[in-house]
């Protein structure tokens, strides 16, 4: 798949092309997708905002790694600032003109430009434009209409089965290993330290079990998420996991988490390096377990 900037780096060849913020890539956005795939003798394109302010539950990185797997070819990220600056009109024609665009796909309750037009809008520009509008119906599942709001409130609540559910998938982190304090090895327990973008939204601060995808190969571990000063003084999320039988340098190498279960929340331990070594014992007595359990469904 072709990852390409500011509808920069298009195709002479027609496209079907959808646009939005698609934050999640969750099931409301995979029929979107997968109707843009389904079109034969054109090339599926997608036009995703990137957020760098806003808390987003993934990362254009991110999307781009869950994107491949759908049949998208081009995927444009354009940022969302600029993008939601943009009118209805030049949005249609920036689509029109730069992607050439023959059919666009979009969500019949979609709501897009800085004017706020819907369906019957996109309808009339397609007209005007040259390209054909196809809509897809709102999708629910268990009564509630899946979003991008109701995926945040998963994760907030750390309901893993729901986030699944509405997301098609298993949520995931994605960064790339980076130095950390070490503070890990003073436990015999040393952590691969994540580097993640800042309006990334995690689940609450916690212990995590977690599967670490790293060089296409699936390996179980725990990961805390919690919070550090920076020189600043100002806190940033922590991303460290610890990989179980694993010993390999994997400095700079990009890795990919998939989040399975809460474990248990922050304490503050008062009897020492006894008691912090106890309580990581049994949380990777309780990781283990679960994650066993999850590679075995998994057939992994």
């Amino acid at each position: 798949m072709k990852h390409v900037l500011d509808f920069c780096g298009g195709t002479k060849d027609g496209t079907c092309v959808a646009f939005g913020h698609f934050d999640g890539i969750h099931l409301g956005h995979r029929a979107v997708i997968e109707k843009v795939c389904a079109h034969k003798g054109l090339v599926p394109v997608i036009v995703s905002a990137d957020e760098t302010f806003k808390p987003v539950i993934y990362t254009e990185r991110e999307k781009e790694e869950l994107l491949k797997e759908t049949g998208v070819e081009i995927m444009v990220s354009v940022n969302a600032r600029d993008y939601d600056s943009m009118t209805a009109d030049e949005l249609c024609s920036a689509v029109a003109g730069k992607l050439n665009a023959k059919v666009v796909v979009a969500g019949e309750d979609i709501c897009f430009g800085s004017d706020n037009k819907g369906i019957a809008e996109l309808k009339a520009l397609g007209e005007k434009y040259g390209f054909a509008v196809e809509s897809v119906p709102v999708v629910y599942h268990n009564g509630e209409e899946v979003s991008t709001a109701a995926v945040m409130k998963a994760i907030e609540d750390k309901d893993f089965n729901k986030m699944s559910e509405l997301l098609g998938h298993v949520y995931i982190m994605m960064g790339r290993v980076v130095h950390g304090k070490a503070a890990g090895r003073k436990h015999g327990m040393p952590t691969a330290n994540l580097g993640v973008a800042a309006n990334k939204l995690f689940p609450p601060h916690g212990v995590y079990g977690t599967l670490s995808i790293i060089d296409g190969r699936y390996y179980r571990g725990m990961t805390n998420i919690g919070l550090r000063p920076s020189d600043d003084d100002i806190p940033i999320a922590t991303i460290e996991t610890f990989i179980l039988n694993f010993d390999q340098d994997i400095y700079e190498k990009d890795v990919l988490l998939q989040v399975y279960a809460y474990i248990r929340g922050v304490k503050k331990f008062s009897g020492g390096l006894d008691e912090v070594r106890k309580q990581i014992d049994k949380d990777i007595q309780d990781v283990k377990s679960y994650m066993d359990e999850v590679v075995r469904k998994l057939g992994i």
